[in-house]
C-alpha cells in the first residue's frame, strides 16, 4: 500500500499538518501518516490520517516509491540535523530557477553533473570551497547576471541563507523544498502570508505521486507545476469580484424548481461537482440541505471554507470517484462540464454520477454553447485590477475545433515589484446532438433541456437550432 509519511518533531506544527490535510481524499490504497511526539497522538484525531508517535530518530521512515517522506517545516529538518549532528543541503526549486542552499561547513558530495545539473556559483560565495568538483562550478559576478545568463539546469549554490530567503519570499507560493541527501521532501507549514499558509503544502500532498526520477528531477518537478496550471489557483481569491454579475439566487431556484417539476423524491441530501467556491452550495445550505461539495481547485476550496456558512468540502476532479451515495440531487453548474475535452471523460462522469444518486435523483449541469463562445469568447482581452495586482484575462475559440482557450495572466505586488503567475484552461464547445448521445449510452436517462431565457423543455420536440439561439443549456437526468 503507497504511504505518506509526514514527520514533525513541533507539537504547535501537528495542528497545521491536521490542516493541510483538510481536504485530502483518503482512498483505500493510500495510507497517511503524520509522525509526531508521542503526547500529540493522544491529543489530536483526524478521519483522514493516522498519527504515529515518535520515539526515537532511528525510527523515521526511510522513503521509498511506496513511501514518500516529509518534513513538516524547515524547523523540523533543522531539529532533526541538530539532533543527529548533520549537514544536509536545502534545495528549492522554481518554475524558473533552482536554489541549492548548503548548511555547515562539511563539503558536499553529490556531483550535480551525474544528474545533468550545472552548479553555478556567485563570486566570493563560500558555497564555493563546498563543492567538491570545484572544475564543474559556473562563476557569477552578480545574482542579476545569473537571472540573465542561467539555464533550465543551472543550481545556483550558496550558503547565504539571508539571501535564499528573500529571494524564496519574493514568490513563495511557487518554490517547492527537498531534502536531496535524505530523500524527503517539505511541506513548509510555517511558510507563507496567512491566505496561502497551508495552499502550497496542499498541493504537495495532492501531487506527491507525481513520476520523479530523483529529488534532483528539476524538470519532473516542473512539468508537475506546469500541469497545475489548468486548476484555478492565484485567481480563487479574485473569483467572487470576477463573478460578481451572477445571480446565484437566480440559478439556486431555478435547480430547486426544475427538481421539484422532474423528481418524486424528498429533497434532503445534494453533491456539487465543481463547486468553486460554493456559491451556489451556500445558498443550499442556508435553505436546510444536507450538501457536499468538491473541486479540483485547493485554492478554491480554501476560499470556500473561510467562509462562515459552507458545506462539506473536499478534493476531486470530475472523473474521480464520487465516495457519497443516495444523493437526491447531483450539480455542475457555470459550464464546468466544459473542461471535459473528450467524451469518454464524460462518460465516466455520468456513470460515476450514477452510482452517487438515488433511484429517482437528478442530475442537472449546465454547458457553454457555440454561441456563447463565438458572442462573448471569439477574440476576449481584458484587464482587472485588483489591491494586490492586475490580472489580464485573454480568451480565443477555436470555431473548428471547437475548443474555448482562456489564459489568465496575473502580476502580484509584492515588496521588490511584481510576481508573475499564469494559468491557461481549455475547454471544448460540445453540440446538444453530442451529449444527447453520450446520455443515450450512459445509465442515465435524459428527461429535459432548459435555457434561462425561456421556461419550457427543450427536449425532444425543440432541439432545432439551440445551440445558436442561447449561450447557456441546462440538461436534467435522472436516474431510474
Amino acid at each position: 500500500m503507497p504511504k505518506i509519511s509526514i514527520v514533525t518533531f513541533l507539537s504547535e506544527e501537528v495542528p497545521l499538518i491536521i490542516n493541510a490535510c483538510e481536504f485530502f481524499p483518503i482512498k483505500k490504497e493510500l495510507e497517511l501518516e503524520i509522525i509526531c511526539p508521542y503526547e500529540d497522538t493522544l491529543k489530536y484525531k483526524a478521519d483522514n490520517l493516522h498519527l504515529t508517535g515518535l520515539n526515537n530518530f532511528a525510527a523515521l521512515p526511510v522513503p521509498t516509491p511506496q513511501n514518500i517522506c516529509f518534513f513538516a517545516s524547515p524547523a523540523s529538518f533543522l531539529y532533526y540535523c541538530k539532533q543527529e549532528n548533520i549537514n544536509s543541503s536545502l534545495l528549492y526549486v522554481h518554475p524558473d530557477l533552482a536554489v541549492l542552499e548548503l548548511k555547515g561547513n562539511r563539503p558536499f558530495l553529490t556531483d550535480l553533473a551525474a544528474y545533468d545539473l550545472r552548479p553555478c556559483v556567485l563570486e566570493g560565495d563560500p558555497a564555493e570551497n563546498l563543492y567538491d568538483k570545484k572544475e564543474e562550478l559556473i562563476y557569477f559576478e552578480d545574482f542579476p547576471q545569473f537571472i540573465e545568463g542561467k539555464k533550465p539546469n543551472n543550481v545556483l549554490i550558496s550558503t547565504n541563507f539571508r539571501f535564499v530567503e528573500i529571494l524564496v519570499n519574493i514568490d513563495n507560493e511557487n518554490w517547492e523544498l527537498f531534502h536531496p541527501e535524505l530523500n524527503y521532501r517539505n511541506l513548509c507549514v510555517t511558510n507563507g502570508k496567512p491566505y496561502n499558509l497551508l495552499l502550497c503544502a496542499q498541493k504537495q500532498l495532492l501531487n506527491m505521486s507525481r513520476p520523479l526520477d530523483d529529488i534532483y528531477d528539476l524538470a519532473g518537478v516542473r512539468f508537475c507545476k506546469k500541469n497545475n496550471t489548468s486548476a484555478y489557483s492565484f485567481f480563487a481569491e479574485h473569483y467572487d469580484d470576477y463573478m460578481a454579475q451572477v445571480d446565484y439566487t437566480l440559478w439556486v431556484n431555478n435547480v430547486l424548481n426544475w427538481f421539484k417539476k422532474y423528481s418524486s423524491l424528498q429533497l434532503s441530501k445534494i453533491l456539487e461537482l465543481a463547486c468553486g467556491t460554493a456559491n451556489v452550495s451556500i445558498q443550499l445550505v442556508q435553505k436546510g440541505y444536507n450538501v457536499t461539495a468538491c473541486d479540483n481547485s485547493i485554492d478554491m476550496l480554501k476560499a470556500a471554507a473561510n467562509k462562515p456558512v459552507k458545506p462539506k468540502l473536499y478534493y476531486a476532479a470530475l472523473t474521480d470517484p464520487i465516495p457519497d451515495n443516495n444523493c437526491q440531487l447531483v450539480l455542475c453548474m457555470f459550464d464546468s462540464i466544459n473542461y471535459l475535452t473528450q467524451t469518454k471523460q464524460i462518460a465516466v462522469l455520468l456513470k460515476e454520477v450514477s452510482l452517487a444518486l438515488a433511484t429517482g435523483g437528478l442530475f442537472i449541469f449546465d454547458i457553454s454553447t457555440w454561441e456563447n463562445s463565438i458572442d462573448n469568447f471569439a477574440h476576449l482581452c481584458d484587464l482587472h485590477r485588483y489591491n494586490d495586482g492586475l490580472m489580464v484575462h485573454q480568451a480565443y475559440f477555436n470555431s473548428a475545433q471547437l475548443i474555448q482557450l482562456s489564459t489568465l495572466h496575473f502580476f502580484k505586488k509584492n515588496p521588490l515589484g511584481y510576481s508573475y503567475q499564469f494559468e491557461q484552461h481549455q475547454q471544448r464547445v460540445y453540440y446538444s446532438y453530442e451529449l444527447i448521445e453520450i446520455i443515450h449510452n450512459s445509465p442515465l436517462k435524459l428527461i429535459a433541456i432548459h435555457s434561462s431565457d425561456i421556461t419550457k423543455n427543450l427536449y425532444p420536440r425543440h432541439l432545432t437550432g439551440i445551440d445558436v439561439k442561447f449561450s447557456r443549456l441546462f440538461f436534467i437526468l435522472q436516474k431510474e
